[in-house]
């Protein structure tokens, strides 16, 4: 009995190989049936072996996990522009920075990151170890030129202008012609702080034709500033000229998207701006700007310039002109200059003390009134004689312009300007007061 259940069990297991054998062979032949209607998809070699790249990445380096997830983090936070939000974003990468010292990618991040904050120097060898960690592994031209802008941008903001001058020079280079104009920009007020004015003004002048018509301003008040130091002032003035045609309120130099390169380097092309440009002829702006970039920057090789505008300045007789500030009543501006230049010698005096500040004079002077017919509403209005002493120019506290106002108002008040004839008519004459 013992036998015989063994031979069935031994019968068993042979039908069943059989049968499972069969089984095979008829799955086999009907998969080379369909394989011959319906060819096999082909494989994808590439994403076969990015994916084999990946698995075995992941398997030699197996930090490079957390590095990438704090990679994403910190350049989500960057895109939130705050500067909390900045600062996390640095902590994260210094963090990746940790797991993957020689990986790229961290380090870029990290240098815009500085860049938000303007913290030059460090985002300069931040861009400067992600250029290095990159190798020659390929990019895009484009993308490589824009990175080495950023990197020139820091590296003359940390003090390091033949580093910079180097890497704008070869990103221009790189691109074959087709440089971007905010890349010729940079490279143009690097050589203008280098003192290569003809350099600059080469870049300068390219950078025009590779920018927008309405995004030249920066570029027309840069070439007007070097064309200044070059000592070619009808080019100075016909750039400045193009300049203040796209950007007559100069907030492109007086609110920079990033600071201008060089100690008051805003006050000297204000300088060049006031004095060259006929739209903007404001000689006691021009003086007032000059003064203060060579007190703040008394070692500038571009100082002795500047001082020669000053004495040119000083020597010229002042107010240059006088402006109608309102009014319907006629103004003879000739006259009015007339009678502002006698007094000018002591107004300038009340500026003694601040030879980098200008004042804006407004004078009132109305004609006979016509008597109301009606005491509650009365017919005509119009504002009594009197002085305004606006502030225009330079740093004062409230106690120094009452103190301006306070000595130029009576002297401003016994100009001998013109009278008012017509009824119920008045006019403002408006200058400007710079110091001696």
């Amino acid at each position: 009995m013992t036998g015989r259940p063994v031979v069935a069990d031994r019968r068993g297991r042979r039908g069943c190989a059989v049968l499972a054998a069969l089984a095979v062979l008829v799955v086999a032949g009907s998969a080379a049936a369909q394989s011959k209607r319906y060819p096999p998809e082909p494989v994808d070699k590439d994403a076969e072996g990015a994916a084999e790249s990946k698995l075995w990445s992941a398997a030699i380096t197996p930090e490079r996990h957390s590095y990438l997830d704090l990679v994403r983090a910190a350049a989500e936070a960057l895109s939130q522009r705050t500067g909390d939000q900045t600062l996390e974003a640095i902590k994260k990468l210094d963090a990746a920075i940790q797991l993957l010292p020689h990986e790229p990618e961290a380090y870029r991040l990290r240098g815009e990151a500085h860049l938000e904050r303007r913290d030059w120097v460090s985002c300069a060898a931040d861009f400067a170890i992600a250029d290095t960690a990159r190798g020659r592994a390929p990019e895009p031209v484009k993308e490589a030129a824009e990175r080495h802008r950023k990197l020139g941008l820091c590296q003359a903001r940390a003090g390091k202008l033949g580093d910079a001058e180097k890497t704008l020079a070869e990103a221009a280079i790189s691109v074959s012609g087709n440089a971007s104009g905010e890349l010729l920009l940079r490279l143009g007020e690097v050589r203008i702080a280098m003192g290569k004015l003809d350099e600059a003004i080469a870049a300068l002048t390219a950078a025009l034709t590779a920018t927008e018509p309405a995004s030249q301003a920066m570029i027309d008040f840069l070439l007007a500033t070097a064309y200044d130091r070059a000592r070619r002032p009808a080019d100075a003035i016909a750039a400045a000229h193009d300049g203040v045609k796209l950007d007559h309120a100069l907030s492109t130099v007086e609110n920079p998207v990033v600071p201008l390169l060089g100690v008051a380097e805003p006050d000297y092309i204000l300088g060049v701006v006031y004095s060259a440009s006929t739209e903007l002829a404001r000689p006691e702006y021009a003086l007032a700007y000059f003064r203060r970039f060579v007190k703040a920057a008394p070692d500038s090789p571009w100082r002795k310039r500047a001082e020669e505008h000053i004495r040119d300045l000083q020597a010229r007789e002042l107010p240059d002109a006088v402006r109608r500030g309102g009014g319907t009543a006629p103004l003879d501006l000739d006259a009015a200059r007339a009678a502002a230049r006698r007094a000018m010698p002591q107004m300038r005096a009340c500026l003694a003390r601040f030879p980098g500040v200008v004042v804006e004079v407004a004078i009132s002077r109305a004609g006979p009134r016509t008597p109301p017919t009606d005491l509650m509403r009365p017919r005509f209005f119009n504002p009594p004689d009197g002085v305004t002493v606006h502030h225009a120019v330079g740093a004062l506290s409230d106690a120094e312009l009452e103190a301006i106002d306070r000595c130029l108002s009576p002297l401003a008040a016994r100009l001998g300007l013109p009278a008012v004839k017509e009824r119920d008519t008045y006019y403002k004459a408006v200058f400007d007061v710079v110091g001696p």
